[in-house]
């Protein structure tokens, strides 16, 4: 098939040339390629909009053979989310989402859920308040990890198996993926002691609908549900710190 129309979601471009880019996209039917954008530099070019991240669009791409990389035919705009664009924190998150999505992906591996997964996130960046911002990056991760095949274990000890209603103590260990009960938790050596409500709230995001994420609550615990999911992240899909998540403190300290 010399022809690709798809919908895509902008991640990342390189100056190619003078006015030429090679970006990025995660798209619906192709999973994750780059694209030769002709023109792109140029500011009234018609792809210099969607070549910028993040944009969401539909495109159609020529590639004269797998092996080759894609030329930018044609486009039309659907969403270049203006308020990520202009806010820092709002952009910070959003590159966040990004680096993660382009750290684990494959490239040309469709995942529909994921394409998805993050669409709908990036639209809840756009316009949700800035105190909702870190649950709602949390919950997002969370049904990453839980597409990927990398479900944290929530409900149970992942060594001896007691449920949490159980507990009287509450670990989370990284390099096992989940929850160790107070007698298990001696024999591994990196634990992180947490409060009930943490696990409790991590569960809620991991099954619960994007748009029904927030409860007052969570504030409670959502720097620690944010430290938990970066290590365990860092340890099963990342090999390297985020860059943006440096950047978001730096904002949120200020």
């Amino acid at each position: 098939m010399n022809f690709i129309k798809t919908k895509a979601i902008a991640l990342r471009d390189y100056k190619l040339s003078d006015q030429d880019k090679i970006v990025t996209f995660y798209t619906f039917s192709a999973g994750l390629i780059k694209v030769v954008a002709k023109g792109a530099r140029r500011i009234k070019s018609q792809f210099a909009p969607i070549a910028q991240f993040p944009s969401y669009s539909d495109i159609l791409i020529y590639r004269k053979n797998p092996t080759k990389m894609g030329i930018l035919t044609e486009c039309r705009i659907k969403s270049l989310f203006p308020r990520i664009r202009e806010d820092i924190l709002r952009f910070a998150y959003a590159s966040h989402l990004a680096e993660i999505y382009l750290s684990a992906i494959k490239e040309e591996q469709i995942n529909k859920e994921l394409f998805y997964l993050m669409l709908n996130t990036l639209f809840f960046l756009e316009k949700e308040k800035y105190d909702n911002l870190k649950i709602l990056l949390s919950g997002s991760k969370l049904k990453f990890l839980r597409i990927l095949g990398y479900t944290p274990e929530l409900r149970r000890c992942v060594d001896c198996g007691k449920q949490r209603d159980l507990f009287q103590l509450f670990y989370f260990t990284p390099r096992k993926g989940g929850i160790l009960c107070q007698d298990c938790q001696i024999k591994e050596t990196q634990t992180i002691g947490v409060p009930k409500l943490t696990i409790l709230a991590m569960d809620y995001l991991l099954h619960a609908d994007l748009h029904n994420l927030i409860k007052p609550k969570f504030h409670l615990v959502e720097e620690q549900i944010s430290y938990i999911l970066d290590s365990y992240l860092l340890f099963h899909v990342n090999e390297r710190k985020n860059n943006s998540m440096e950047l978001i403190k730096k904002i949120e300290s200020q």
